[in-house]
Formats: structure tokens, C-alpha cells, sequence
């Protein structure tokens, strides 16, 4: 399994093969994508100040069943699966109204996914849609989180809609925008490739404020009103959300994913206040995952252009280069646990 032991520090590291215990699956990993937050700790940025070593990434998942646990009999060896990141207690307040990733006592499930097997709990693991390939499936995770940023936004048809950031969960926010019938989009990124993704994916139109004025674009493509919906999914920083702020519409919606590290203090709230907006905070992806599913079954997602290097595991830090400091264009780097 691969294992960050310092900043910058991977390792491959043999392991016993975990058991499942009751209630859990043993997976055969497949496929697993380098999430955002996996860079940030590589970088030794440390998500949510966890500053500790050893750390071991990947959560982004799909795999097979391998064996089963105790009490676990809605699932057979050999079901193609994902399992979901966060499940809750199921009790608790928040777990009730199906925000179980707030939950107090939520566990992180598959963390360690870069790895040849992984056990979690049956709970929360989906059956992948016999449509869909297990490459697919490891895209799910972060477009499911793009999804609910989305969705968040509220009603969407015939709206002008934004994305701040062309990452996988922006572009996740992206398609979903379309899947819900938006009538124009617009996606604001500083790397010329993501753009083309977008535009390939339905975009309108892709900005790049280093070269054109994302104000004066959009202004002049919604004849001066604004977007009536925006998701910031690049870190949402003051610049990123101060750029939401004058790109919405009055009564407009913006959406903020992600994890920045850093402070809002220089937004002007007058900004907020004056023009009415609603201002959300999005994270994780309760309940969106078998909705997400459905659709990218039916082909309303475009799940494999996501995708720009899938790399085996011992190529590990190589893949984690392409997305840091390499000048080849990247945007979702997969690593493969198995040949072929």
C-alpha cells in the first residue's frame, strides 16, 4: 500500500492483507484518484491541521468484492463497488435528515484506497451500474461532491450558471448544472487544457482571467445581469469568492466547495448585502451518490474525459509530480492496482 511518511515522502509498503470483520467487505482495489485534499497533504499543506505521519491516501475507489464479513449477505464475491467516503452513526440528528456527513460521530471509510485491498464497512459501499466501467466508478466520489455543490444552488433551469475552478468537482459541478437544464455556463480557470475540457464537457464559453476580463465576458453575454448561480470550486479564497460575488446576479446564489486553509477578511460583505445573495457552504456528498449513479448509467455524465493519466501504483510519485510541479498538462491522475 502506498504511504506518505513525510512531506513530499511516498512509499510502497508491504502489508498484511486486512480481514474483513462483521459487517465489512474486503475490496479489491482497482482504481484510485488523486484527490485535491491528497496533494494538499503531500505538499505538506496538512488538511485540517493533521500534521502527523504516517498518512495514507486515496479515497476516490472502485473495486471488486473479495470477501465478506460476518452479516453481510447483501453483497456476493466478485460485485464491482464503490465505497462512500463518510458514513454516519445513523441516529443523531443530523444522520436523520440525511446529513450524515455533518454527523459528530461519522467515520472516514476508505481512506488508504492506494492500495491492493481495502476493508469498509458494507453500510457504506454502492453497487456500481453494470454500464459503467470501474474506472468510472473511482470518478464518483469527486463528481458526486461537485453534484451537491450544484444541487445546493437551487432551482437551475433556464438559469446562467458559473464554476470557479475546472477541477474533477467543478466539472462535476459543471455537468451537473447541464443534467439540470442550465441555459448558459461559464467556467473560469487560469489552465488553458481544463478549459477545453469544459468546453468539450457543454460549457458556453471558458474564461481565463489572465487573459480575458471574466466581468466584461459574462456581462456581455447575459446583456449586463449577471449569473443567477455560481460554484466556487477552486479554493475558496478571498479572490476566488470576491470574483463569485461580482460575477452573480442580484438574488443570485453562490456555492463555496472546498478546502482553502485561509481567511475571508477582505471580502466586502456590502457586496453580499446590496445585491441579496445567498451564500452556501458545500461539503461532501450526502445522498447524491445513487442519483449521480442512475444518471451516469443513463450516459448524462461524461465520466472518462475526466481522466487525463492513470498510472500504476508503483508510479505513485511520478503521479503525484504530474499534479504538483509538472508542466505536462494533468487533471484527474488515476492510480491502477491491477495490470492491464
Amino acid at each position: 500500500m502506498l504511504v506518505q511518511t513525510a512531506p513530499g515522502k511516498l512509499e510502497i509498503q508491504q502489508v498484511a492483507c486486512p480481514q474483513p470483520g462483521p459487517g465489512e467487505i474486503l475490496m479489491r482495489v482497482h482504481y484510485c484518484g488523486i484527490c485535491g485534499t491528497d496533494l494538499m497533504n503531500y505538499r505538506g499543506q496538512y488538511v485540517w491541521g493533521r500534521d502527523s505521519f504516517p498518512k495514507f491516501p486515496g479515497h476516490e475507489a472502485s473495486g471488486v468484492v473479495e470477501a465478506l464479513g460476518e452479516g453481510v449477505n447483501h453483497f456476493k464475491i466478485g460485485d464491482r463497488i464503490l465505497p462512500e467516503c463518510t458514513i454516519g452513526c445513523g441516529v443523531c440528528e443530523w444522520c436523520k435528515a440525511g446529513n450524515y456527513s455533518l454527523c459528530r460521530n461519522r467515520m472516514k471509510t476508505s481512506n488508504g484506497a492506494m492500495a491492493d485491498y481495502l476493508t469498509v464497512p458494507a453500510k457504506g459501499v454502492l453497487k456500481l451500474p453494470d454500464s459503467l466501467e470501474l474506472l468510472e466508478g473511482a470518478l464518483i466520489e469527486p463528481v458526486a461532491v461537485g453534484a451537491s455543490a450544484a444541487l445546493k444552488c437551487g432551482s437551475i433551469f433556464g438559469k446562467s450558471v458559473g464554476v470557479i475552478g475546472a477541477g474533477t468537482i467543478g466539472l462535476g459541478s459543471l455537468e451537473t448544472f447541464h443534467v439540470l437544464g442550465a441555459a448558459k455556463s461559464f467556467v473560469f480557470d487560469l489552465a488553458e487544457p481544463r478549459l477545453e475540457l469544459a468546453e468539450k464537457l457543454g460549457a458556453t464559453r471558458g474564461v481565463n482571467p489572465s487573459r480575458v476580463d471574466p466581468i466584461n465576458a459574462v456581462h456581455e453575454a447575459t446583456r449586463g445581469a449577471g449569473l443567477d448561480r455560481v460554484v466556487v470550486a477552486s479554493a475558496g479564497t478571498a479572490a476566488t469568492v470576491g470574483l463569485a460575488l461580482k460575477l452573480v446576479a442580484p438574488l443570485g446564489v453562490i456555492s463555496i466547495v472546498g478546502l482553502s486553509g485561509g481567511q475571508l477578511s477582505e471580502i466586502d460583505a456590502d457586496e453580499i448585502s446590496e445585491k441579496e445573495v445567498t451564500v452556501i457552504g458545500s461539503h461532501s456528498s450526502p445522498g447524491v451518490w445513487e442519483d449521480l449513479l442512475a444518471c451516469a448509467a443513463a450516459g448524462r455524465y461524461d465520466l472518462k474525459s475526466l481522466v487525463s493519466h492513470i498510472l500504476p501504483l508503483e508510479e505513485a510519485e511520478r503521479a503525484f509530480q504530474l499534479l504538483d510541479t509538472s508542466s505536462e498538462p494533468a487533471h484527474k491522475v488515476v492510480l491502477s492496482m491491477v495490470e492491464g
